[in-house]
């Protein structure tokens, strides 16, 4: 768990790619690269993460997105998306006046 204040350290993409060549290319374990190149003490299991995402991914698309929302690639998907948003602000206006009405009449 992460302790106030702590400070987590980031790595390039360059440096994720060289740590996961060591391991793979190279012949190194996991702890070697993990102490030796990263400064871990003990293995924190980020080079696995790191090593999944480059053989699912492959080195040219591997640590290169963005964390946040995901954009909708799907046509379909993207217009259902669209029509909720509106359905949802139309739903917000109704009851707005709905509200004003009620209260008017009173």
């Amino acid at each position: 768990m992460a302790k106030k204040g702590q400070k987590f350290r980031t790595f390039t993409r360059k440096q994720k790619i060289r740590a996961v060549k060591m391991v793979l290319e190279d012949g190194k374990s996991l702890n070697e690269v993990e102490k030796d190149f990263l400064g871990y003490k003990k293995n924190t299991g980020t080079l696995n993460r790191w090593i999944v995402e480059y053989n699912q991914e492959g080195e040219k698309n591997a640590f290169g997105k963005k964390k946040g929302r995901k954009k909708i690639i799907n046509t379909n998907e993207g217009l259902k998306y669209e029509i909720l948003k509106k359905f949802n602000a139309f739903l917000k206006k109704e009851i707005s006046t709905n509200i004003n009405l009620s209260k008017n009449s009173k």
